[in-house]
């Protein structure tokens, strides 16, 4: 390969990974993966309601950290009766064997951040069928798929034929491997906007009762709920409970001129990505949640009553519009992730504006 051969081979694979981070969570057989904004990937076993679970986390980039644990029990089982992990762990039958040298080595749970180790436990167990815990046997942590979530992992993060991949390697140097994209900026209104005064939340919640009547939704009127908060010094948000179901509420969002006449507009929450299993980017509001404060809405949206699996997230109002500041999405319900575990599929950066009225902002921050 000539040497400018290689140069734009190199410069394609920065660009691929820099610019077309796109999130997602998918499953291979017994494995979960998913990977942000930034090209940092998790990959855990499921289901996780036998209570074992394996988890695999790297970041893009040359020189980005790894993580492997294995783990029995957690917030949904409490603390679970039985040895410790290290002497009762079965692979296909027979006692896995592990170097704990360089691991974190509680009761029951494993932990290595140390490269080589990581390498040699796949190595192990990357063609096995399964981990059983030895007095538990439906405690499991099947293998397939394993594979094939990883060497996704690999080709998102553009490791595929250099040293540093974990299932095609080749000889191509980890140096090669191109870096995290940037992190998207989310900035803040210039300043807090001031409180709503009583005859404003009057008028607008008398404003909101009536928009919401002539508006088509499906919950009683008697169970509507209208709420108000300052978005800046001249406009407002409108949120309005318009469905409901078993554990969820969708509202309806307005953006609606402080004093009268009241001129609204509807607010759509617009991804800047697909998420999985959907082809469209628009967001419905549901449980919603406004910190006037901070400027910041966020959703919350339960797949079941436990809470374990749904979509978390956060927007920023940045003194236009509400902007994307943190997705989260657990597609699995397994009773293994509560809702501040689950995984990340979009994060940002929060930027102070430069302006002598963003102070009380910062200082909130």
């Amino acid at each position: 390969m000539s040497y400018w051969t290689k140069w734009l081979w190199l410069l394609s694979l920065s660009y691929v990974a820099s610019v077309q981070a796109q999130p997602l969570q998918k499953t291979f057989s017994d494995w979960q993966i998913t990977c942000n904004n930034l090209n940092s990937c998790e990959v855990r076993s499921i289901p996780g309601n036998n209570g074992l679970a394996m988890t695999l986390q790297r970041e893009a980039g040359s020189d980005a950290p790894a993580q492997l644990r294995i783990d029995y029990g957690n917030r949904y089982s409490g603390k679970l009766p039985g040895g410790a992990l290290q002497d009762n762990l079965l692979l296909d039958g027979q006692r896995l064997k592990l170097d704990l040298k360089h691991w974190e080595v509680e009761t029951h749970h494993l932990l290595t951040t140390h490269g080589i180790s990581i390498d040699e436990f796949l190595a192990q167990v990357m063609d096995a069928d399964a981990i059983q815990l030895l007095y538990r046997a439906n405690a499991t942590i099947g293998l397939r798929g394993l594979k094939d979530a990883l060497m996704l992992m690999d080709e998102i993060q553009g490791r595929v034929n250099s040293t540093s991949a974990w299932i095609q390697r080749g000889d191509r140097a980890g140096s090669n491997v191109p870096p995290a994209p940037e992190l998207p900026q989310v900035r803040l209104p210039l300043r807090i906007p001031q409180a709503l005064t009583q005859e404003e939340s009057s008028g607008l919640i008398d404003f909101g009762t009536w928009r919401v009547n002539s508006d088509n939704c499906s919950l009683n009127p008697l169970r509507r709920e209208v709420s108000v908060s300052p978005l800046s010094d001249d406009k407002a948000l409108l949120l309005v409970s318009c469905e409901m179901g078993a554990y969820n509420v969708i509202d309806l969002a307005f953006e609606v001129s402080r004093a009268p006449p009241y001129v609204s507009k509807s607010i759509t929450l617009t991804l800047p990505f697909s998420p999985p299993d959907r082809s469209d980017n628009q967001l419905e509001l549901v449980n919603a949640d406004f910190d006037a404060v901070h400027g910041e809405l966020l959703t919350y949206s339960k797949d079941r009553g436990l809470g374990d699996c749904g979509v978390a997230t956060r927007w920023q109002y940045n003194g236009r519009q509400f902007v994307l500041a943190e997705y989260a999405q657990e597609s699995t319900c397994d009773a293994w992730h509560s809702s501040d575990q689950w995984p990340i599929l979009w994060e940002s950066q929060t930027v102070v504006p430069q302006d002598s009225g963003s102070v009380e902002m910062q200082q909130l921050r």
